[in-house]
């Protein structure tokens, strides 16, 4: 599994890695997104920061519907959730999975805002 927990500032946030995923890499993000989901409904409900980075992945409706079913058994556990490598058409794809979820998610042009914007506030 590319993800892992990363502590930032005191704080513990799940860093999401689904960079760089192609469309012939589906069973592996698949996969990988699935390893994650396992990771994050073992947590309490409300209490999982979490980055997402989606830098240079592909954005294929398929991949989207993973992304959306993932998002929705995910949602209860996760109390904010920033994502990283969002443009174009991927944002409008974004605000439809955030809108379906739930979710308290923004988007971010680094891994660093993203990080500082989840540990200040989640104080």
């Amino acid at each position: 599994m590319k993800s892992h927990w990363i502590t930032h500032r005191g704080r513990r946030i799940l860093y999401c890695d689904y960079t760089n995923f192609q469309e012939a890499d589906f069973e592996k993000l698949k996969a990988e997104l699935e390893e994650v989901e396992a990771v994050i409904t073992r947590e309490p409900k409300d209490s999982v920061l979490g980055l997402t980075d989606i830098r240079g992945s592909v954005a294929t409706p398929e991949v989207i519907g993973l992304f959306k079913g993932a998002a929705r058994r995910t949602g209860p556990h996760i109390r904010m959730q920033a994502v990283v490598g969002v443009s174009g058409v991927k944002k409008v794809l974004f605000d439809v999975v955030v809108r379906l979820s739930g979710q308290n998610a923004h988007t971010f042009d680094d891994v660093e805002s993203a990080k500082e914007w989840l540990a200040q506030a989640s104080s």
